[in-house]
């Protein structure tokens, strides 16, 4: 994972560019246009990270605005906020392919079970 906050777009380029040398899939992560826009966006991984890094608020409605911006040869992975399989759901129907969970399974007794139960309420 390439996290855009934090890098610079030759940063994101060159780390992305190792990361196919070396056989890897990298999932890029934005926050916001500023972020996407440092993106050399074609045949990507774009991570839409609904969880602000600054203010850790988080808003699904990040996710929706953003996907528009991205073209139908990038794989789109909403992330953080989601802690209902509804929310899947209506994600999946603005074009998401990914989702990254991992709050909603951490703060559960029993992270496992909890994920199955979750991903069974999808199918």
């Amino acid at each position: 994972m390439l996290i855009a906050a934090c890098l610079t777009k030759e940063e994101l380029k060159n780390y992305g560019k190792l990361a196919e040398d070396l056989g890897l899939e990298v999932l890029y992560e934005v926050h916001n246009q500023e972020e996407l826009d440092k993106i050399e966006l074609s045949h990507k991984i774009i991570g839409i990270n609904n969880r602000n890094l600054k203010t850790f608020e988080v808003d699904l409605e990040h996710s929706v605005a953003l996907i528009k911006n991205i073209p139908e040869n990038c794989i789109k992975v909403s992330e953080s906020g989601i802690s209902d399989p509804r929310i899947i759901t209506g994600l999946k129907e603005y074009g998401f392919q990914g989702f990254l969970i991992g709050e909603t399974f951490m703060k559960s007794e029993n992270p496992g079970l909890a994920c199955l139960e979750f991903i069974s309420q999808i199918r």
